[in-house]
């Protein structure tokens, strides 16, 4: 079959670009499942499908700030795809740039639908924002934190837009082969550019992973981020006779001003001050998914440690770190005593600190482990301690020793937990 698919670039971005599709046959989208709402929950049911196959169920929020409920579908295996095959050797070999990386996977934009879409090459993390490897996922739907407009944070009364950088896999594990993992393991070990993943954007904070599951593998074992292209579908919009793209409704960062005189298809004129198209009916009856469910190594359970959560991830969008990058230790420590809610920016600065190897974790660590014991330093002193229980050697040990035989139950039972490997 001829491709028609035309891609016109609208603009280009840091990292982007703005696009217009036309000719595209629409086999890949997000619609609306002919069930009831659930008002209770208050969740809409939808379904990402590929060539008529769910490959993700999905149940957004009505509420902006609250999470949505993911399942997994049939696997984008069984999707019969010949356009992921037949750009495979291309995005499998080292990244080049942006635009003619476009032009390569015209064949997978092709199975969009008509309209507006950001394409960016940006890194995410193999994990769900739950705190979980990514690819371990059940058939029955859970709720995902990062599946939110804009993550909400009651303790620094604060939102933040996590953009998708939180992943879902398309694939079943049954696919997994640790000889490709480790292929790319040694590639991503010694290339500037390696290739990219590819995500589509359509779970608000969270992305299904279309292609690069194994890649996504070699990361978590390297307790690196993934690079990805990442496929956003947008709106165009007008305001007073100046044009915009938008790609996400509470993420103002991703709002763009469009030039009028830009070859702006005609037939995408139509979707001007339209919702999203995922809000038409998708009559198609889905039934429990078909993931094959597999008990993943410690070497992917324990990667998730070096990622953030959605919280984690929300918070230092919000706190923005540059500024502690020039503070001395002392300096942090009194930063953090000085917030509405101390414990709190403990606990995530000291998870930013670990999971980028900073060396200001350690003298902090023993700054809040030496401050008097009483109500309102013990949560903050936990904290910390849970923080040195990373680094096992005899002063740590003896640390918590201390902690364990103290006057204080709450931290020695903290302690303990130092020797819960060996029991």
């Amino acid at each position: 079959m001829i491709n028609k698919t035309e891609i016109t670039i609208l603009k280009r971005i840091e990292n982007g670009l703005i696009i217009a599709v036309t000719g595209a046959k629409g086999t890949l989208k997000c619609q609306r499942l002919p069930k009831e709402e659930n008002r209770e929950e208050l969740t809409i049911p939808m379904v990402m499908t590929l060539n008529e196959v769910p490959i993700v169920q999905m149940s957004p929020n009505y509420c902006p700030t609250c999470c949505g409920l993911l399942a997994t579908g049939y696997g984008i295996d069984n999707a019969n795809c010949s356009e992921l095959l037949e750009i495979s050797d291309y995005i499998n070999s080292e990244f080049r740039d942006l635009e003619s990386l476009t032009e390569k996977i015209k064949p997978l934009i092709g199975l969009l639908e008509d309209g507006i879409y950001l394409i960016r090459d940006i890194k995410t993390f193999p994990t769900d924002g739950n705190n979980n490897f990514f690819w371990n996922v059940s058939n029955k739907p859970e709720y995902y934190r990062a599946f939110t407009d804009a993550y909400y944070i009651s303790e620094i009364l604060e939102t933040a837009n996590i953009d998708g950088v939180f992943l879902y896999p398309t694939q079943s594990p049954e696919k997994y082969n640790e000889q490709r993992v480790q292929y790319y393991m040694d590639l991503f070990s010694r290339s500037d550019n390696p290739p990219r993943a590819i995500a589509y954007n359509a779970m608000r904070g969270m992305s299904a992973l279309l292609d690069g599951h194994h890649k996504a593998c070699a990361t978590a074992r390297l307790h690196k981020p993934l690079d990805t292209i990442m496929i956003t579908p947008g709106r165009l919009c007008n305001d007073k006779h100046i044009l915009y793209a938008e790609f996400g409704y509470y993420n103002k960062d991703l709002h763009f001003t469009i030039d009028n005189n830009a070859n702006i298809p005609d037939v995408l004129y139509k979707s001007l001050n339209n919702t999203f198209k995922n809000n038409s009916i998708y009559y198609h009856n889905i039934v429990a998914g078909r993931f094959t469910e597999r008990k993943w190594e410690n070497c992917y359970q324990e990667s998730v440690k070096f990622y953030p959560t959605a919280e984690q991830y929300a918070v230092d969008l919000i706190l923005q770190y540059d500024k502690i990058y020039d503070m001395t230790e002392d300096e942090i420590y009194q930063y953090i005593l000085r917030q509405e809610n101390p414990q709190y920016y403990a606990e995530m600065i000291l998870h930013y600190l670990y999971r980028h190897h900073l060396n200001q974790i350690n003298p902090i660590i023993k700054k809040f482990i030496n401050v008097p014991v009483n109500g309102e330093t013990s949560k903050i002193i936990g904290t910390a301690l849970r923080y040195l229980m990373n680094f096992k050697n005899e002063e740590t040990e003896k640390i918590c020793l201390e902690f364990v035989i103290g006057d204080n139950e709450y931290l020695a039972d903290i302690a303990k937990d130092y020797w819960a490997d060996e029991e």
